[in-house]
């Protein structure tokens, strides 16, 4: 990927006006921001199969609200018809929204005990795939919508990693940081069985809370002028066949991930009737919030560009 992108890329988050989580804003300001990286080329097909100019913010959020209006028949999808159909010939889609590697692994393998049909490695290619008229089992316009989110999604940590715990000690559960030693012990999904208040656990800290975080780190900056410095001097291009992107950039992603585990206290942990893990509680360590709230600005950063980057890449039908 041509190096202009990366001077770029700093000079369109500066207009970018105002912090985002990693919900809805958080995928629309990645898309915003890539849609200033796009090459003319790439703008004109991707105008075509949107129907119009700058509409990529406007698809960032499909892929969840399709989901939440199956899962929990709420938003602004819950009566459309186009989602229902996409639910229904998809019913396992909420599945492509993440990866589950075990702490301690940076490298997506498929195949491999971690990968699966439904991961969001796989749910990329699919929309590669039908962009490049591999596969019409998506519309195009299907197709980057999930590009434009899982994109985003790669670059969560919390959606890349997940944590493996030994609970022959059921009061001081043990993180396993070993990837070979995970099998038949139970995970927490991504820290959603992590809990650090009675009702607060570390994936939502991650996708709500730490984006709050980083909005307030420099009041009197906006999250723009704080990533671009960030951002500086760096070099976020993926090199290699970009069919073959997702899979490294879930594997950087985990690597952030296992920093986001790093000085927790685990404590007592109970398991569900099926041994499946309800909940760990745990104590963040000091310092957690301002160690976190950097990595993730430059998750955003990174999301962004390579967003851009491949969007660039493809060889549109």
């Amino acid at each position: 990927m041509k190096s202009f992108l990366v001077p770029l890329c700093c000079l369109v988050l500066f207009a970018v006006p105002r912090a985002y989580p990693w919900g809805a804003e958080g995928h629309q300001a990645i898309a915003e921001t890539a849609q200033g990286l796009l090459t003319p080329a790439a703008r004109a097909k991707i105008e075509a199969i949107l129907g119009g100019p700058d509409r990529l913010p406007s698809v960032a959020s499909w892929l969840d609200d399709a989901r939440n209006a199956q899962k929990h028949s709420v938003g602004p999808l819950k009566s459309d018809p186009e989602a229902r159909q996409f639910n229904t010939a998809f019913p396992e889609n909420e599945q492509w929204h993440y990866v589950n590697l075990p702490v301690g692994l940076t490298q997506y393998a498929d195949p491999g005990p971690f990968a699966t049909q439904n991961d969001i490695v796989h749910a990329i290619a699919h929309g590669i795939d039908v962009l490049e008229g591999r596969a019409t089992d998506l519309t195009p316009l299907q197709a980057m919508r999930l590009l434009v989110h899982l994109v985003g999604d790669a670059h969560q940590p919390m959606h890349t990693v997940t944590g493996f715990y030994d609970l022959r000690d059921p009061a001081h559960a043990r993180l396993i940081t070993n990837p070979a030693e995970t099998a038949g012990h139970p995970e927490d999904r991504g820290g959603n069985q992590l809990f650090y208040s009675k009702s607060l656990e570390l994936h939502a800290y991650w996708d709500k809370k730490m984006p709050q975080k980083v909005q307030r780190a420099s009041p009197a900056e906006t999250l723009a002028h704080q990533l671009a410095a960030e951002s500086s001097g760096r070099k976020w291009a993926t090199p290699g066949d970009y069919h073959q992107w997702a899979a490294k950039w879930v594997g950087d992603s985990a690597a952030e991930g296992a920093k986001a585990y790093e000085g927790i206290q685990f404590g007592a942990g109970t398991l569900n009737a099926d041994k499946t893990l309800a909940r760990i509680e745990i104590v963040l360590p000091e310092g957690y919030e301002e160690a976190q709230t950097a990595r993730a600005k430059i998750q955003l950063v990174k999301g962004a560009c390579h967003l851009a980057q491949l969007l660039n890449a493809i060889r549109y039908k």
